[in-house]
């Protein structure tokens, strides 16, 4: 009877157990599978972790390239600017090599009394500062010794006797416009020779040079080797 129920019940029997081994083993499966992604570390892929290092990369590359730019930009506006125009100064007294110089801006007192020849040694460098810019347009002039007593610490450059200046110009006399005060500044120049001096400008009409004051009587050679550094025809 075992028999004839084995053989009637036999592929029922078999597919049972192969159905029940089959989904057995896909949930044994299946639960290990889950413990196994519990327990992997949360790292993201190796090519998301690339995809962002190029975004990041990209996004700083996009925000510097302005300032970049705009930086050659600038360099570029510098670049083609014109120049500065040179300095013309007139260069006189006290110096080997007198005359009208042209300099590059930014040059020193002491850089156009050196490309004048050099101060002569009777000049009185004390009197002079150094240091002191030249001005396009100006006249540096060397004293000799004992011609004036210093002014100022800053004297370096006489301007026009019309547009005095703290760098020297009120140590300049023009001739043909200082006042009797003005000219009993000179050394050795007194009340009296002051007043001839006007005199004689106002009869003769204004000085051609400053080589026509030794036409006034009691002004000779040592006098106005003492004052023509200060002195000025305009």
């Amino acid at each position: 009877m075992v028999l004839e129920w084995w053989e009637r019940y036999r592929r029922i029997i078999l597919l049972t157990a192969a159905v029940l081994v089959v989904g057995s083993s896909y949930w044994i499966y299946q639960r290990d599978q889950s413990h196994k992604t519990d327990e992997l570390p949360l790292h993201s892929p190796a090519y998301v972790a690339s995809n962002l290092e190029t975004k990041e990369l990209t996004d700083n590359s996009a925000t510097t390239q302005p300032a970049k730019s705009e930086k050659a930009t600038l360099e570029k506006d510098k670049d083609q600017q014109p120049p500065p125009p040179p300095l013309y100064v007139d260069v006189k007294g006290q110096v080997k090599n007198p005359g009208l110089y042209q300099f590059e801006p930014g040059t020193r007192v002491a850089n156009a009394i050196e490309k004048a020849g050099g101060a002569l040694p009777n000049a009185d460098l004390v009197q002079i500062n150094l240091a002191a810019p030249l001005t396009d347009g100006a006249a540096l002039v060397i004293p000799a010794k004992g011609a004036t007593a210093p002014v100022s610490a800053s004297i370096g450059l006489v301007q026009s006797a019309t547009s005095r200046s703290t760098t020297g110009a009120s140590s300049a006399i023009n001739l043909n416009t200082a006042t009797v005060e003005e000219l009993m500044s000179l050394p050795g120049i007194g009340e009296a020779r002051a007043k001839a001096i006007v005199d004689y400008r106002s009869k003769q009409g204004t000085f051609r040079s400053a080589d026509d004051l030794k036409q006034i009587e009691g002004i000779g050679e040592k006098m106005f080797a003492r004052i023509k550094d200060r002195l000025v025809v305009q």
